[in-house]
């Protein structure tokens, strides 16, 4: 068979062919007995994937997201102190961070009042 034939066959499937190329595969469909045969294995094949995938569960478990996440980024680094020196000191957290410390001096001022 052709592989010309056979992936114009599995685009059809697939539903990836759009406008003239579409109707031309379409057309040929009707007149070669190959092409439909190569688009009738293509359909049986995906609707077999599809089959599998609804019977097992779709989710990949979550140690395949931490791998990706692994490979992609680095490991993990561990969420010490540091970690959270880091996130308070983020851009976003400026205004939270300015508000501690307003806090702290208002009660360090109040107990100095409190006892002096």
């Amino acid at each position: 068979m052709d592989d010309e034939k056979i992936a114009s066959a599995g685009e059809l499937a697939l539903g990836l062919l759009e406008g003239t190329k579409r109707r031309d595969v379409l057309a040929a469909l009707q007149e070669d007995a190959e092409l439909r045969r190569a688009f009738r294995s293509w359909n049986e094949y995906l609707s077999l994937i599809h089959e599998a995938d609804m019977a097992a569960d779709a989710a990949p478990p979550a140690r395949v997201f931490a791998g990706i996440e692994a490979r992609l980024f680095g490991a993990p680094a561990a969420r010490g102190w540091r970690h959270y020196l880091e996130v308070l000191r983020a851009p976003e957290n400026r205004d939270t961070l300015l508000l501690l410390a307003v806090a702290k001096v208002a009660l360090l001022a109040w107990l100095l009042w409190l006892f002096l």
